[in-house]
Parts: structure tokens; sequence; C-alpha cells
């Protein structure tokens, strides 16, 4: 009896002292379990420009980049419209290879492509990019998606993109074309969206319009959305700067978008359109400070 006594003692003292504990224990916010799940994986696209591969040995900074974007917890995947991994970046991100244009479906390039699809599990594979441009016709446009890229999904087992249209009218007629000559068994299982901004316009405005652009073709086509391609185009680095943090932070809270990715990721603008305030790094390879806040620094 007396030890009985003893034991019970012992273990109203252990629960006491547990009680005491949970009660001075810092409390555990939802808000901020969400964001330690937020930060532990992006969907952040790095659309790395293949030019500069062909700079590693003329920009050395470039290298550095690459190295620091080895830490980034929010960068997913990275792209560079070719088929060919650019050798430069981590195999921590996952490649998304494209077949830009008809050429890209034999070849090189489509050798390149069954060698990322063969060795990397969760690929996917983007086609075409914005093929109203050259004037690539809806028709034939699905005759090689029949012959080549529905047997590589049934082949690989990878996630097809549909074509990367422009966000103006010539795309968007084009995209839908394409959309309606597909079975409901060849859809593709992501929709590739493209965004740029009128530079003319309000920053306010064209965030609402980014919004509503990509949500619409979420909504007309029942696919997950993969922005391709977005950006300001406003040569205020201000105006560039607001565009993208709340456009990405919409989109990060969009289940339906799987990856996005901001242009551009070089060295030197690809064109006068484009805008050098909206630029990730600088003439010196270097991160701009748009560049890390991007890539989560």
């Amino acid at each position: 009896m007396v030890l009985f006594q003893i034991i019970k003692h012992i273990a109203c003292l252990a629960a006491c002292v547990l009680l005491t504990s949970l009660a001075n224990a810092a409390p555990v916010r939802p808000s901020d379990m969400s964001f330690q799940r937020r930060s532990a994986g992006g969907k952040r696209i790095i659309l790395w420009q293949t030019t500069l591969s062909d700079e590693l040995s003329s920009i050395p900074g470039i290298l550095t980049a690459a190295t620091e974007l080895t830490s980034s917890s929010v960068i997913k995947s990275i792209a560079n419209w070719e088929t060919k991994r650019p050798q430069e970046l981590s195999k921590k991100f996952l490649f998304r290879p494209m077949v830009r244009t008809p050429e890209y479906l034999s070849g090189e390039n489509w050798n390149d492509l069954i060698s990322v699809v063969s060795s990397q599990n969760g690929s996917i594979v983007h086609f075409y990019n914005e093929p109203e441009r050259p004037n690539i016709s809806e028709a034939d446009a699905v005759a090689k998606w029949r012959e080549n890229m529905i047997p590589l999904r049934q082949k690989y087992g990878v996630k097809l993109v549909a074509p990367g249209c422009a966000s103006d009218p010539d795309g968007s007629k084009w995209l839908q074309t394409f959309m309606s000559m597909l079975s409901d068994s060849e859809k593709p299982d992501y929709i590739n969206l493209h965004f740029y901004t009128l530079a003319t316009n309000p920053c306010d405005q064209e965030i609402e319009n980014a919004k509503s652009y990509i949500a619409q073709n979420h909504d007309t086509y029942k696919l997950p959305v993969i922005v391709g391609e977005i950006a300001s185009t406003s040569r205020d680095i201000a105006q560039v700067e607001q565009f993208t943090k709340e456009v990405s932070n919409w989109i990060d809270g969009q289940d339906w978008i799987a990856e996005y990715g901001f242009f551009g990721v070089s060295t030197s603008v690809a064109d006068d359109f484009v805008s050098s305030a909206a630029q990730m790094l600088n003439s010196n390879g270097a991160w701009t400070d748009l560049g890390k806040w991007w890539i989560g620094e």
C-alpha cells in the first residue's frame, strides 16, 4: 500500500510538470504554420535565357548567380526554351524542356528531350512557343501533337503543356482553335499562358488585367495553368516591382496555378519590347534587387 501511494504521488507530480510546461509554451499560430508550409517549396520558374550558357566564359558572374540560386526555397523549376538542360544550374531544380518549334521534333533537339524525360521523374514538357507569330497553323500543330507529343506522354508518363500563346487576340484565337480540335483524351495536362503588360497602362490596372486573363483562361479550359511568361513592360522600376510582387503573391494563392515564370533572367534585354527595369540579372551576371527578391534572398 505504501509503495502504491508513493507511485501515485510521483505520477501526480509528473502530470503537474507536464501541464505547466504546456501552459508556458509559446502558442503556434495557424498563420505561422501556413507560412511554413508555403515556404517549404515554391512554384516559381527560372526563365534562364539560352545565351547565358554561352556567356559563362566571358561573364564569370553568371556562374556565381547560378551557385547562389541553389539555396532558393521558392524556385521549383528551370526553363530555357530548349530541350537541353543548362549544365550550370543545379539538378536540385526540375528542368522543363520545350519543343519550341516544329524543328525540335527531330534530330539532336528531340534526342536531348528523350534524354531528359527518360532520366527525370515528374517531367513536364512544353509544346511550341507563341506559334501564332511564325504562322504555324493550328491544324499542323494538332497533327504534330498527335504524332509526337501524345506518344511521348504514353511512353514516358510525362505531362504535356499546351502551346504558349501571346495574350493578344491572335494568340487567344490560335489557342482556342487548337484546343477545339483535340478530343478529351488528347487534351494537354496544363494550359500555358503568357502575359505582358501595356507599358502605357497604370500598374494597378495591369495587375487586375493579369489576374483576370489568367483566371478567365482557367475557367474556359478547365485545366491547371502554367504561366510560362509574364512581366511588366513599364520602364518605371517602382511599377515593375509592384506588378511583379503583387501578381506573384496572388498566383501563390491559387492552387490551380502549378508554376509561373517572370521574364527575364539575362544579362541584357531581349528586345525593345521588354523592360530593362524587369531584368533579373545585371550586365555583370549578378542578381538585381528584383532578381534577389524573385529567388527568395
